[in-house]
């Protein structure tokens, strides 16, 4: 798949180039497994090219094109920003013979910043009338995170041969909790590590083991759990409290003027793309290794 936009040819190794570097940033972030979103990315990686070429045409033809010296200039300040060459190159991923193509990328990307800077003339300081909008479209992003208050009665057995009697003894525990015996006082007498805490306090999602979360944060309060076995050894929990997620008030958020303004630039930057795509002509033709 190529394009030609406004009579410039965009071959498919660009859009393939693209195509990689967004999958390589979801999966960077764990949110990707093998090609699942292949799609999808390949639907971001055809938007991105055909914007970026749209913007830099139009800024190449109303203001001219970037001086090789002004992006060499650019360059240079951003490898003293990471603190040399070879620091930008160790931070960025990239590889000495990327600097031709890291070049390319940067006058492109410079290109793109002065049509929008100079495009984009609308106020993108928030009003407190926008930011409460934005709290009220937004609240599920500013929830509190669920907690559960958990208590635990921990055997670790001293040898493999051990585990078996070691789950059995605290099978016979948990047995005892169900008919009524207090918590603690079994995890006292029971628990085979006196410097561990009984009561582990609150925990969010994320702060302890997946198996142990599974578990925990499917029970109810004052429910007892079945035998959890982990590397360590055999737990059974409690849950003793639960907080459940809360919205935060507006007036304790940190951020929430930086969000909105820049949802405000995106929208502009939309419009600006809409206004130029209404000029254009974008036609997907035949890549050259399809002939």
């Amino acid at each position: 798949m190529a394009f030609i936009i406004n009579g410039e040819r965009i071959e498919d190794s660009e859009l393939e180039e693209e195509f990689e570097s967004i999958k390589e940033h979801y999966q960077s972030m764990g949110e990707v497994v093998c090609c699942d979103r292949d799609d999808e990315f390949w639907t971001f990686a055809k938007d991105n090219v055909i914007n970026r070429t749209l913007i830099g045409q139009k800024s190449e033809k109303k203001y001219g094109p970037i001086d090789d010296a002004e992006v060499e200039a650019r360059f240079e300040e951003l490898k003293a920003e990471h603190g040399g060459e070879r620091e930008f190159l160790d931070n960025t991923g990239f590889n000495p013979g990327d600097l031709p193509m890291i070049l390319r990328k940067l006058k492109s990307s410079m290109t793109i910043d002065r049509y929008l800077n100079n495009e984009i003339d609308e106020s993108l300081t928030p009003t407190e009338e926008e930011i409460a909008d934005y709290y009220e479209r937004n609240q599920d992003q500013f929830m509190t995170k669920e907690e559960v208050r958990v208590s635990q009665i921990f055997i670790e057995p001293s040898s493999q041969e051990a585990a078996e009697e070691a789950y059995k003894a605290l099978r016979n525990v948990r047995e005892e909790l169900l008919e009524g015996k207090d918590f603690d006082e079994a995890a006292k007498e029971h628990g085979s590590d006196d410097s561990r805490e009984i009561d582990l306090g609150f925990m969010k999602q994320g702060e302890t083991m997946p198996e142990i979360e599974a578990i925990t944060f499917s029970m109810r309060v004052n429910e007892i759990s079945p035998i959890i076995a982990t590397h360590y050894g055999f737990h059974v929990f409690k849950v003793t409290d639960r907080k459940e997620p809360k919205l935060l008030p507006i007036s304790e958020l940190d951020g929430i003027a930086e969000n909105v303004a820049l949802e405000k630039k995106n929208l502009a930057i939309e419009k600006v793309i809409d206004a130029i795509k209404s000029e254009s002509t974008i036609e997907e033709v035949a890549s050259e290794a399809a002939h």
